[in-house]
């Protein structure tokens, strides 16, 4: 055993003590047994203080072995894991007494899956590291820091070798240093074929319409001959037949981008005989630098000459498109800073475009703007979708121009015409599809019923209030086709309806593949009717065998609208727009000046001191809330509104910009300023202060941002979004002043689109782009570092094994324990300072306590020897017992009297010792007066006193 005394100088503080215990002895002496104990335990309490101080360790040398096995569970290594284990659960079995083991677990980080102890039991694996990699260098760290203090330690390595993070060569001055007995379990498989893309590489930045080279590494372990294909986003740039070697082989592909933003590249290798297809596919990016890329989208009616030759002019890279023609996925609207639709229908966008415009305008900071035509905004289907989310008006009229009530009778023909297919799709179909769009486009204090008719008519729809729409979308949808067609009684009946209803407007659509046997003449009167009552009619002719003449009268007359269609899948389109125009108040055809509400940045550069041009016509709409209404009608409806939505900002025009309503401004030389003031507005600025750094971890990003500008309130969120529709949002955590950093985990390789933004206060102050190419694990390459176990366990003269017996065989170095006694010490001197605080508060005699309790244990030993004498001597009556034990028992009742005497006699001393320590003059009260002498008649003098 040794000894190391860290603070010298304070046991100097002993002898002081034993010094100072003497001195008081001596100087407050007589002390009672009580005082003395008391003293002594104080003195105690010192001593042990000043030890604890004096951080004293003693080092007990012992065969205190700990081994720590450490699992590689890596993908490279994940056929081996259930062996691994039952090879560490077998070692630990056959353990030597007194041992301690523990497991990590290791990838690309290490985790404790049994923490040392003595339990000869390791049944199941239950942690999970991160496998993509494998990191031998961290796992035999983690495996140093498990280790307790003192003792001897031991490391089992059970791993390939192939080692992709880390170094473990840097690990061998630590295992020298800590005398580690170093051993290594090698896994070993078979390799078959072998192929992957190894590296893809473009150049960080490009500009467009630069011609640029893709480098492509593959590796392979065989011959082959391959497919390689390339690439960008959705679109193949290119493909080769090419012959691979064994080893590493190079090839270049060229290509050139026409827009600009962040580009992703995909390669894919496809070889016969190829084991492992995970590694097949590698994903880079590049940015491309350009001029601002808008994407002009062109409604069926829409004129855009006049808007796309002023946004050439500007300078922008404009690309114009159909709406069936609309991107579908968020990494393709992502291609483009901001978007224009003219004039565009809701349903001649792909479904994809309307499910990620809120996106990416909300949360990557996409630009939006809308110009007006009969084809936009609420003639344009827009209501309650994501379009009126994102824009800065609403759909419908709110305030003072709200439209009035409204009453809607649907006149529906089921006959047996109607069973003709388009496009897959029954009229009838169609039709009643068409009844719920009108239905959607109702509020709820307008009035709705529905009748069909064939040869006879059936009230589908009674008239009543548009409350619970699921129940009328019920009854619409329970139409059957059957019989002729007979129109008149049908809407005979509609006109009945309709007289019911108390709705300021009221509006009949009739629709009808068919011929009526009733002449026009038949139906003069009905439609007297109809003009005296206010009721307006509007029909729908389907297809060639519909009586179109007949239907335009009616509508002619019935100051309604009539259409005709052969393109079944408009019948929804025309019921919708009907509704809506059947109000009277969104398609405004009037001249009119602008009113200018906001002297907002969309107006700089344009002059309007002068007045600005007239309208001839609008959309009606009405603005929201957080909207900024910049010009306005003379009815008060917005004419030009901007929001920011998000991150992003959005821009209405509500009057048109192919010169139906504003050839004024078309002509006006400060129009092509505000038209592009419109569209530059809405293109996103991106902070320059922050720096966004995407790195892969694993399957994770590591996302850091930097921005030592950045105030102490805000927040750093961010969101993302794959190539393969994996998206989501996260926040981002200060590490350091002004850094912050979070990690992502990802479940798809391939290009990813991040966003930035720094907020403050719910408001967005500074967005940032970044972009990332999640790649395959590392652990699906050719690995050549296996050598570097051979390097050390040369090193640290360890040791390969083959079996788990030989894990605990060899002898390791006798360690030496080390215990610190400062924390033991400082207990007991707490306990001892609080025995010393009960002992003094209660007045305890401690030496009449100690004694008492010793003459109790006496007591009890008597009583115990004399029951078994008892117990004795009732044997030798009943069993006529030996002569010899009959004295064996004399003996015991002697020493057993002699006992009780010197107990007896032992009482008297203690009576005798409290007599001797009563006060004198209790003594003298105890005396008997007829003993005592009367003294006072010889005191009555002062010499006599004196004498006495």
């Amino acid at each position: 055993m040794k000894i190391e005394i860290g603070n010298l100088y304070f046991l100097i503080l002993i002898p002081v003590i034993f010094a100072f215990m003497y001195y008081s002895f001596k100087k407050y002496k007589p002390w009672s047994k009580n005082e003395i104990a008391v003293f002594i335990s104080r003195v105690v309490i010192f001593i042990l203080l000043i030890l604890a101080f004096g951080n004293i360790t003693i080092n007990l040398k012992g065969r205190n072995i700990s081994t720590v096995f450490l699992l590689d569970v890596s993908e490279s290594a994940s056929d081996f894991e259930e062996s691994g284990k039952d090879f560490i659960s077998t070692a630990i079995e056959s353990m030597p007494r007194g041992n301690k083991a523990g497991v990590v677990l290791f990838g690309d980080n290490s985790k404790i899956d049994k923490v040392l102890n003595k339990k000869k039991e390791y049944k199941s694996i239950n942690e999970k590291p991160v496998v993509t990699a494998t990191n031998i260098q961290e796992a035999v760290e983690s495996a140093l820091g498990l280790f307790e203090r003192g003792g001897s330690r031991r490391i089992v390595l059970i791993t390939d070798g192939e080692e992709n993070q880390g170094d473990i060569l840097k690990s061998i001055p630590l295992i020298n240093e800590q005398k580690i007995d170093f051993k290594v379990y090698k896994i070993t498989g078979e390799k078959g074929d072998e192929i992957y893309v190894d590296n893809v590489k473009v150049p960080d930045n490009i500009s467009v319409g630069e011609e640029f080279s893709v480098s492509i590494d593959i590796k392979s372990n065989y011959a082959t001959k391959a497919k390689l294909t390339l690439f960008s986003g959705r679109n193949k740039v290119g493909e080769q037949q090419v012959q691979i070697q064994k080893g590493k082989n190079s090839f270049v592909f060229k290509d050139k981008q026409s827009s600009g933003g962040f580009k992703g590249y995909r390669v894919l290798i496809e070889a016969d005989g190829d084991k492992n297809k995970v590694n097949n596919e590698f994903s880079t990016f590049t940015n491309v630098m350009d001029k601002p890329n808008i994407l002009l989208i062109n409604g069926v009616k829409g004129d855009s000459k006049a808007l796309e030759e002023i946004l050439v002019n500007s300078g922008a890279n404009i690309k114009k498109i159909s709406p069936s023609a609309s991107p579908s996925t968020l990494n393709e609207l992502l291609e483009y800073k901001s978007i224009v639709l003219n004039d565009v229908h809701r349903d001649d966008l792909s479904n994809g475009f309307m499910d990620n415009i809120e996106d990416y305008v909300k949360d990557y900071g996409g630009g939006l703007i809308t110009f007006g035509g009969e084809d936009s905004y609420a003639l344009g289907g827009y209501k309650d979708t994501s379009l009126e989310k994102v824009l800065p008006v609403y759909m419908d009229k709110r305030g003072k121009n709200e439209v009035p009530a409204i009453s809607i009778n649907l006149i529906i023909d089921k006959s047996g015409s109607m069973s003709a297919e388009g496009g897959g799709v029954s009229k009838l179909t169609l039709a009643k599809e068409a009844a719920m769009k009108a239905l959607e486009n109702l509020r709820e204090v307008d009035e709705i019923s529905v009748i069909a008719f064939d040869d006879t008519y059936d009230e589908v729809v009674p008239l009543q209030k548009v409350g619970d729409k699921e129940a009328i979308r019920e009854l619409i949808s329970g139409i059957q086709i059957r019989g002729g067609t007979s129109i008149y009684p049908a809407l005979e009946q509609g006109y009945n309806m309709q007289m019911q209803s108390s709705a300021k407007i009221k509006h009949t659509i009739l629709l009808t593949d068919g011929q009526d046997g009733y002449g026009f003449d038949n139906y003069a009167n009905l439609l007297k009717n109809f003009n005296d009552n206010n009721i307006t009619l509007s029909t729908v002719a389907v297809g060639e065998g519909a009586n179109a003449d007949l239907l335009n009268q009616l509508a002619s007359i019935g100051k309604g609208r009539s259409y005709y269609t052969d393109i079944y899948t408009d019948i929804p389109r025309i019921f919708a727009k009907e509704v809506l125009l059947s109000a009277g108040t969104y398609i405004i055809n009037e001249e009119f000046t602008p009113k200018i509400l906001s002297n907002h940045e969309i107006l700089a550069g344009v002059k309007t001191s002068d007045g600005i041009p007239s309208l001839l016509g609008y959309i009606g709409t009405s603005i929201k809330e957080n909207a900024v209404e910049i010009l306005s009608s003379n009815h008060d409806e917005p004419i030009l509104a901007a929001m920011q939505y998000g991150i992003g900002r959005t821009v209405s025009f509500t009057s048109d910009v192919s010169g139906q309503w504003s050839k004024n401004y078309l002509a006006w030389e400060y129009g092509p300023q505000l038209i592009k003031n419109m569209v530059y507005f809405t293109i996103p600025k991106y902070g320059e202060e922050g720096k966004l750094n995407i790195s892969q971890e694993g399957n994770e990003a590591k996302v850091e941002f930097y921005n030592d500008k950045i105030s102490k309130d805000a927040k750093v969120k961010g969101i993302y979004n794959g190539e393969n529709g994996e998206e989501g949002e996260f926040e981002l955590s200060q590490v350091e002043p002004g850094k912050f950093q979070a990690n992502i985990p990802l479940s798809s390789l391939g290009f990813y689109n991040f966003s930035i933004r720094e907020e403050e206060s719910g408001k967005i102050k500074n967005n940032y782009k970044g972009a990332f190419a999640l790649q395959y694990s590392d652990e699906y390459k050719f690995n050549t570092n296996g050598e570097k176990l051979d390097v050390v366990i040369k090193e640290t003269k360890g040791s390969f094994i083959n079996k788990p017996e030989e894990v605990f065989e060899g002898k390791l170095q006798r360690e030496y324990k080390k215990i610190n006694l400062t924390t033991p010490l400082i207990i007991i001197s707490i306990l001892l300072f609080m025995l010393d605080i009960v002992y003094r508060r209660l007045n305890i005699d401690l030496v009449r306590f100690f004694k008492k309790r010793k003459d109790k244990v006496k007591k009890e030993k008597i009583a115990k020897n004399n029951n078994s004498v008892k117990v004795e001597s009732k044997a030798i009556k009943g069993n006529n017992i030996s002569a010899v034990d009959a004295k064996e028992q004399n003996k015991l009742k002697i020493k057993s009297s002699a006992e009780a005497e010197n107990q007896n006699s032992a009482k008297k001393n203690e009576i005798k010792d409290k007599e001797s320590k009563k006060p004198k003059k209790k003594l003298e009260k105890e005396v008997p007066k007829k003993d005592s002498l009367d003294t006072s008649a010889l005191l009555k003098k002062k010499s006599d006193r004196k004498k006495i």
